[in-house]
Formats: structure tokens, C-alpha cells, sequence
């Protein structure tokens, strides 16, 4: 009985010793990202901890059942047999090596995403080029990352190496040992089982469970990154939740419009330009500072400014569906590579198109890139541009594409060929890591407290010099311009170790500490600008997020048919004006001064706009408030459950 003791003891510290490695890295994630969960006491980060242990015990023991079946199946001679040995001892240290690698670099992924990575993030490096390509880029920059990560599988070398030195006699056949081994095998299983499945609950462990234990901005740090993964992994459908009658959902909030059938349309010509990476934070106008984006400010000056917008996530390949079909993502995976990617869409291009409209897409990336090229000739445009078209490589960054300026030249002179009206939607991505800028403009633009400042400046620069040239066209009077963020980037904290050229050049701590919560971290530029129409100026204030950019426009165009939108025009009086997300496994909605986290079945919490921590949770203080909210979020999430996995999301028209 002694080697089987000894053989549990050297499983109990080996799975001991992963736990530990689980924690030291949850820790290393906690201060690389320290400025996005600034304020936390020692005591809550030592209780979050704790409460962590029982999903990294979840992951343990998923990911080395093997392990924990070569320790405590009664296999006698078999166990010490030195190919025995070196296999078991090989799946130990590659895949816990592997697990708190991917654990430490979602530390630095994270800076940049704000969520804990899912199963969409894997997705994504296989069907992307670009991804493969920046693994390296991110390995040099973070080295200490691989670095930790070889020390990790050294570490993880020893106690076997020990545990194998310790080994003091081979076992003897007996009848009555193996029974006692066997049922203790089985209990060792029953209590693995219960570890995996993460207690007695009736269902195991999930992402929404560490909900339960902290605020909403603070699950990640509960989390660890295999386990959102493994969770997410063949989920990804939208939840299927009812909660009203069709006839008391569109009460409270309704996707169906039905515009004036009198309207006299009006054929103007639509260009929308998403930014890559723009924070509100980075716009000085928007946020009472000087700020990185000169032209911009001032262009701000002359359009109708959304000073309360809000983008649909995090991603790139969110913003897109949100912009052209006024679809949200409130699902793990983008909508792109989600198994609703096929769905029947009420597009934008579409719509336009039978209006006569010429349509065409331009984005410099390497055409593929994000799957974007198909997509959006999924969604109805024409046309689309992307590097191939370009042709010109002496432009290209050597990461994603062409450079913001040239392509955007590029731009003008191609809907110069396209016949009128048309829509055009250019997509920049000089913002994105690893902020590359052109050989010339090395030394034109200046470093900030963040590396991406230099080339928000860039980007700010390329399209200032879109409009100058676009403004000498003639079809430039008679256009709509839309610019908007495609999602926010990093944030910063003021410290005192700030470049001296830059000190000073940053908004308030009180509007910084806005753009980390819940809510204000979705926080982005939003702006109509209309050269010809002295009403589109001044700043709309309420709540805008962007789904409403599609039925706004619609609604400013006189459109005289009927569709399908998840957002709702900022000229209409009459509709709700609201912001919705999918927050660490939550449902979130912003509304004018009060934003409410709702689990599917119950509200969590409720924040006022003010407490900009998020500390002080409301929904026992006014549950007035909770009522009017969470009746909008649940008709907003019914809707979009039962029609995105119904495919319901085109409305019979009379085009």
C-alpha cells in the first residue's frame, strides 16, 4: 500500500503545484492590467482569489484526468515502467505549461480587448493571416511572457523528476490491495468529477457563475482564460429567452419600423468611415482636453456630434454587422463567424441599393482579413476593395494592410467611378497594433502616454487629408459623412512616470476612471456631417449607440419602407434611446443616467452614471428604475434570441 501512497502524494503535488501556477498567474494578470481595475482593496483581490480556485480547479482537472488516472488506477509494475513514466510526465508538463501560458498572454491580450479571451479568439487565428503574423510581434514586444512561460515548464519538470527519485519499492500483486485501491480510485474520481463540474449545482461551472461573486468589471479576475475557453467552446448560439408576448415586447421595445409611406426619399450620397481603435477618450472636444485628433475636433464643430455613443463591443467584427444591419452582438463569437453569419439580414447596402444606389466597401487589410471581403458582399455590396485592389505593397505596413493615408486617397479616387447616388464605407486600420506608421512619418507624429496615440494622430492626419481632397469633388455637397469608432482601444491612468512631452495632455481623472467601467468603456466618437444641411449641427446628448447610425440615417433620408432595426433613430422622439451589451456573461443596458447588468433571469446590479467605479449598486434603492430597465433589456434580448436563431430578421416591404 506504501507506492500507492506515494503515488497519490506526488499527484496531490503536482496538481498542487499547477493550482499555484493558476494563482501566481491570475496575480500577473491583475497587475498587467492593473490601470483597467484601479481602486480594488488587498482584501477584495485576496477574496476574488479564493473564489477563483474553484474554476482553475475546474480547468486542473478537466485538462489532466489522464494525469490523475495514471496515479490512481491500481496498474501495478505497469505505473513504473520508465515509458510509462516519461509519457505521463510529457502530458504533465506540455499541457499545464501550455494552460498557464495561455493564461499569462490573455494578461496583455486583454489590455487591448477588455474580456477575457473565448472560443472565437481560437477562430480567429486559424482563419486569419494577420494574427499568425503578429503572434511574433507580440512574443518580442512582451518577451517576458515566453520567457515566464519556458521557466513555467522547468518548473513544472522538477516534481516529477523528484516524485520519480522517491519511488522506494515496486509493488506486489494482492487481491485485497487492489480491491482498497480500486474503491479508493473511485473515490478520488468522484471527488475530480465534482471538481470539474465545479460543485453540486445543478449544472456545472460556467462563466455566469462568477457573476454571482463581484461586479461585473471584476469577473475577469475571477476567471482564468482556458476555462472561458473551454466554456465557450460549441456555445454559441444565441440563449433562447421569452419572456413576453410579442404584442408587450414591441411595447417596450420594437425592431419593426414602419417610416411615413408619403416620404419624398432623398437621394444623397452615404459615406461612412469607421475608425479602427478610436476612443472617445483619445478626442479631445468630446473630452475636455487638448486631446490627439485635431481634425476630427474640428470637424466636430460642423456636424450633429453623438456626445453619449456608445459601440457594440470590443471587436472589429462587431461594429460592422452593428453599422450595416443595426444588429448588436450579444453572443460570445463576432456575428461574422458565428453559425448566424448566413442569416438573412435587413442590410444597409441592401436597402440603399433598391434605391438605385452604387455600393462599394474599402478596407486596406489583406483581402480576407477578418473575412470581411465576403461578408459584406454577403450583406449586398457591389463592390469591394481591399489590398489586392490597392496593388501598390510599397504602401503596406507588413501587418495588416495599406496605410490609412494612401488608401484613403485611394478612396476618393474610386468613388469617383461609382455612379450617383452611391454609399461608400471605408474601414481604416493604421490604429490597430502593432501602431505602425509610415517611413516619412516617423518623426512628424509624437509619442503619448499610449503608443496608440501616435497613430491616432496618423489616422486623424490621412483623413483630414480625405476631406480635403473629397471636399473639391462635385459630389461632395450633396453627401452624408458618418464617422464613427469601430470600438474603443487601451485607456490610461495619469502616473508620474508620463513622457514630460505629453504631461498634461489627458482628460480628467473623473472621465477616466468613466471610460474603465461597465458601461463608458464602450465610449466612442459618433458624428453626422452633412456639408450642404446647416440643421445637422450641435450635439445630441442622449443615449446612441451604433445600431442607431442605420435607422438614423434611413430616417434622415426620408426612407418610405418598412425594415428591421435593433436601434432606433436619434430623430425620433418618440423611440427609446438606449446602449446594449454583452458584458463577461451579462446583458447590459445604458440609459441616460443609469446603466443595469441583468444575469438572463434577475438584475445584478444598477449603476448611476455619476459613481463612475461602479461602486455603489442601486437596485435595492430604486427599483423603479430596475423595473423600467430591465422590461426594455428583456424585450431587446427576446428579440434578438428568437430572431437571430429563428432567422427572422427581414420585414415584408413594398420596395
Amino acid at each position: 500500500m506504501l507506492d500507492y501512497g506515494i503515488k497519490l502524494i506526488g499527484l496531490l503535488k503536482k496538481l498542487g503545484l499547477v493550482l499555484l501556477l493558476f494563482t501566481l498567474s491570475s496575480l500577473f494578470f491583475f497587475i498587467f492590467n492593473y490601470s483597467l481595475f484601479n481602486g480594488i482593496s488587498f482584501l477584495e483581490i485576496a477574496r476574488i482569489c479564493v473564489i477563483g480556485i474553484r474554476f482553475d480547479i475546474s480547468v486542473i482537472i478537466y485538462f489532466n484526468i489522464l494525469i490523475i488516472l495514471a496515479h490512481t488506477i491500481p496498474i501495478g509494475k505497469l505505473f513504473y515502467n520508465k515509458y510509462f513514466q516519461k509519457t505521463i510526465s510529457f502530458i504533465y508538463i506540455s499541457v499545464n505549461t501550455i494552460l498557464i501560458g495561455i493564461n499569462l498572454g490573455d494578461s496583455v491580450f486583454y489590455h487591448f480587448t477588455q474580456k477575457r479571451s473565448t472560443i472565437d479568439v481560437i477562430k480567429f487565428i486559424f482563419i486569419s493571416d494577420d494574427a499568425l503574423k503578429l503572434i511574433p510581434k507580440f512574443a518580442i514586444d512582451y518577451w517576458y511572457v515566453p520567457l515566464f512561460a519556458i521557466l513555467i515548464g522547468i518548473i513544472f519538470y522538477l516534481p516529477y523528476y523528484f516524485f520519480r527519485r522517491k519511488i522506494h519499492q515496486k509493488p506486489i500483486l494482492n487481491i485485497k490491495l487492489f480491491a482498497v485501491q480500486f474503491l479508493l480510485m473511485l473515490s478520488i474520481l468522484g471527488l475530480s468529477l465534482l471538481g470539474a463540474r465545479g460543485g453540486l449545482q445543478l449544472r456545472p461551472l460556467s462563466i455566469m457563475h462568477a457573476t454571482k461573486y463581484t461586479t461585473a468589471k471584476l469577473v475577469p479576475l475571477i476567471l482564468n482564460t482556458p476555462f472561458t475557453l473551454m466554456t465557450t467552446y460549441g456555445h454559441t448560439n444565441a440563449r433562447d429567452l421569452k419572456y413576453f408576448d410579442e404584442e408587450t415586447a414591441s411595447k417596450f421595445y420594437n425592431i419593426n419600423k414602419t417610416p411615413e409611406v408619403n416620404n419624398v426619399f432623398k437621394n444623397k450620397n452615404v459615406v461612412i468611415i469607421l475608425l479602427e481603435s478610436f476612443s472617445k477618450e483619445y478626442v479631445g472636444s468630446l473630452s475636455n482636453y487638448k486631446g490627439y485628433t485635431p481634425f476630427l475636433d474640428s470637424l466636430i464643430g460642423k456636424s450633429l456630434v453623438f456626445t453619449n455613443a456608445f459601440s457594440s463591443g470590443y471587436r472589429s467584427m462587431d461594429a460592422i454587422p452593428s453599422v450595416v444591419t443595426s444588429i448588436p452582438c450579444l453572443i460570445d463569437d463576432p456575428i461574422i463567424t458565428s453559425v448566424y453569419a448566413n442569416n438573412k439580414y435587413t442590410s444597409l447596402a441592401e436597402i440603399l441599393k433598391k434605391k438605385s444606389y452604387s455600393t462599394a466597401f474599402f478596407h486596406g487589410g489583406t483581402n480576407g482579413t477578418l473575412g470581411l471581403d465576403g461578408f459584406v458582399s454577403f450583406l449586398g455590396f457591389e463592390k469591394y476593395y481591399g489590398r489586392s485592389e490597392y496593388n501598390d505593397d510599397k504602401d503596406f505596413d507588413n501587418y495588416w494592410g495599406i496605410y490609412d493615408e494612401p488608401f484613403l486617397q485611394f478612396m476618393i479616387d474610386e468613388i469617383e467611378n461609382l455612379q450617383q447616388p452611391f454609399f461608400a464605407m471605408g474601414f481604416t486600420l493604421s490604429s490597430h497594433y502593432p501602431y505602425s506608421l509610415p517611413e516619412k512619418y516617423k518623426n512628424k507624429f509624437k509619442e503619448g502616454p499610449l503608443r496608440i496615440h501616435r497613430v491616432v494622430r496618423y489616422t486623424d492626419y490621412a483623413l483630414a487629408n480625405f476631406f480635403k481632397i473629397a471636399s473639391k469633388k462635385e459630389w461632395f455637397k450633396n453627401t452624408v459623412f458618418i464617422i464613427s469608432a469601430d470600438h474603443p482601444a487601451q485607456s490610461v491612468i495619469p502616473t508620474d512616470s508620463e513622457n514630460i512631452e505629453e504631461k498634461g495632455n489627458l482628460p480628467e481623472k473623473d472621465i477616466l476612471k468613466y471610460y474603465k467601467n461597465t458601461s463608458g468603456r464602450y465610449s466612442i466618437p459618433i458624428l453626422f456631417y452633412v456639408p450642404a444641411d446647416s440643421t445637422m449641427l450641435g450635439k445630441y446628448e442622449n443615449t446612441f449607440m451604433q445600431s442607431d447610425i442605420m435607422p438614423s440615417l434611413l430616417d434622415y433620408l426620408d426612407y418610405d419602407n418598412k425594415y428591421i432595426a435593433f436601434g432606433n433613430s436619434a430623430f425620433d422622439s418618440t423611440t427609446v434611446n438606449a446602449a446594449f451589451h454583452y458584458v463577461n456573461g451579462l446583458y447590459q443596458i445604458t440609459k441616460g443616467d443609469y446603466c443595469l447588468l441583468y444575469d438572463g433571469s434577475n438584475s445584478t446590479a444598477l449603476y448611476e452614471k455619476n459613481d463612475l467605479n461602479h461602486t455603489n449598486n442601486l437596485i435595492k434603492e430604486n427599483p423603479e428604475v430596475v423595473i423600467e430597465l430591465e422590461n426594455i433589456l428583456k424585450a431587446y434580448i427576446q428579440e434578438y434570441s428568437q430572431r437571430m436563431r429563428n432567422n427572422n430578421l427581414k420585414a415584408e416591404a413594398s420596395f
